[in-house]
């Protein structure tokens, strides 16, 4: 419901019945306490008008009669507002609470005049005439609908009581009548708008909530699809990888689960090294997740290697060693080409890169291809090197049989602070017995 759903028209209404019944619900819980207050307050302004007059007319017994009628029914008003039905109806209850108080009001102050005190022809009965009709229009706190019936008994009682007062002076009659009605007039008016721009406040309320609630629906729905989106972009990822690295497998029968293990050993080196204060702040979450995903590329460069370098059963000669190497460098040109191909830096890739190229470079600076030395070697490629080569050694190669975990630790160790980073090799040997278990659930 837009704010603008209420013309300004003398009927106060939503067009739609199910949003006035809303409005109602929510003027009732408003001002229900509100119009108890109210009568409270009714109370005390009858006592201090009884006080007023007692002290300015203190032999007036007419007086009395607002402490023993006037008041008794307000009392009784305010006692009544807390039972069920006045719950239920507490704008009728109220409404017609307060034109009773105006009957009672008026007679009083006839009774009043009849003893030549301040009383219904004088200012005060045009004081509480006007009090009467600003009570039941705004202080009472009901809607239009009820205040100006009540407001109108109010007035036509006025105007009975003034006929009584001033017998056949019909020049005088209609002289009150019309500042009486005047005053009506004003007292609705500023009724109706209070009503009116309760309504607006409530239709804006209502339409802002709306508003929240569509676009938190919104935000539930998009975050959604932009996790289906994500998900389905991350298996496709996942797909290119394995594509990708099933070339190296068709190339090379005999690595099988290689990459299935240099994985798995590279994440668990990783987390290994969480916490260590020089590994920390580059082994995060999803930098572990880069990592893994990352791995399996590692050896994609072999593509470009002859069947008769890669597949050798032997020992490679120098030269045909020097061919092998470059391997290194045709994965990380191969992934390089890709990336300029999409026209963007993708994180996996630049992870992917780095382990092509670096996974073969030793702490001492005597691997290959660039001869890097200690932490000029990237991190990922550093984990990478211990995985790879606890992997060839304890599975059987065309050159070679598989070596047993425990010789394979010793070798590790020992290569520690010249082939391998120290911080790796004391990672690896905190763990080795997960790199087992690794080694046993992927076996070929």
């Amino acid at each position: 419901m837009q704010p603008d759903a209420l013309p300004l028209r003398p009927i106060l209404s939503f067009p739609g019945a199910a949003y006035e019944e809303a409005f109602v619900r929510y003027y009732h819980g408003f001002y229900y306490r509100y119009a108890q207050a109210s009568l409270v307050v009714g109370m005390v302004l009858i006592l201090g008008d009884f006080l007023v007059d007692h002290l300015a007319f203190p032999n007036g017994t007419a007086n009395l009669y607002r402490v023993q009628f006037c008041l008794p029914i307000l009392g009784i008003g305010f006692a009544y507002s807390f039972t069920d039905f006045a719950r239920r109806h507490w704008q009728l209850v109220m409404s017609g609470f307060i034109a009773t108080v105006a009957c009672c009001t008026f007679w009083v102050l006839l009774k009043i005049d009849g003893q030549d005190g301040m009383g219904l022809t004088s200012w005060v009965g045009m004081l509480n005439f006007v009090f009467l009709e600003f009570y039941c229009f705004v202080i009472l706190g009901v809607q239009f609908r009820y205040a100006i019936v009540s407001g109108v008994a109010i007035l036509l009682m006025f105007e009975a009581a003034m006929q009584v007062a001033l017998g056949n002076d019909f020049g005088m009659f209609c002289y009150w009548s019309f500042h009486v009605i005047t005053l009506f007039i004003l007292a609705a008016g500023i009724g109706w708008w209070r009503e009116y721009a309760v309504r607006m406040d409530f239709a804006t309320q209502t339409t802002l909530k709306a508003t929240q609630e569509f676009l938190k629906d919104q935000n539930v729905l998009l975050e959604i699809e932009v996790e289906k989106r994500t998900r389905s972009i991350q298996d496709a990822q996942d797909a290119t990888i394995v594509t990708l690295a099933s070339l190296v497998e068709t190339r090379d029968h005999e690595t099988g689960n290689h990459i299935r293990r240099t994985q798995d050993y590279v994440r668990a080196l990783a987390r290994r090294l969480q916490a260590h204060p020089g590994f920390a702040d580059y082994l995060v979450e999803r930098q572990i997740d880069i990592l893994f995903k990352s791995a399996p590329l590692h050896d994609i460069g072999k593509v470009g290697i002859p069947d008769s370098i890669l597949l050798k059963p032997g020992k490679l000669d120098p030269k045909e060693f020097e061919i092998m190497k470059t391997h290194t460098t045709l994965g990380h040109n191969a992934i390089e080409n890709a990336e300029r191909q999409l026209g963007m830096t993708v994180e996996f890739l630049a992870c992917a890169k780095e382990i092509a190229l670096g996974h073969h470079e030793k702490w001492d600076g005597s691997g290959y291809p660039a001869g890097l030395a200690g932490s000029r070697i990237p991190i990922s490629a550093r984990l990478m090197a211990v995985a790879d080569v606890y992997d060839a050694l304890t599975t059987r190669r065309v050159y070679k049989d598989a070596m047993g975990h425990d010789e394979a630790i010793a070798i590790i160790m020992e290569g520690r602070g010249k082939h391998f980073d120290p911080d790796v090799v004391d990672a690896f040997a905190a763990i080795t017995e997960e790199f087992r278990g690794i080694a046993g659930r992927y076996a070929d």
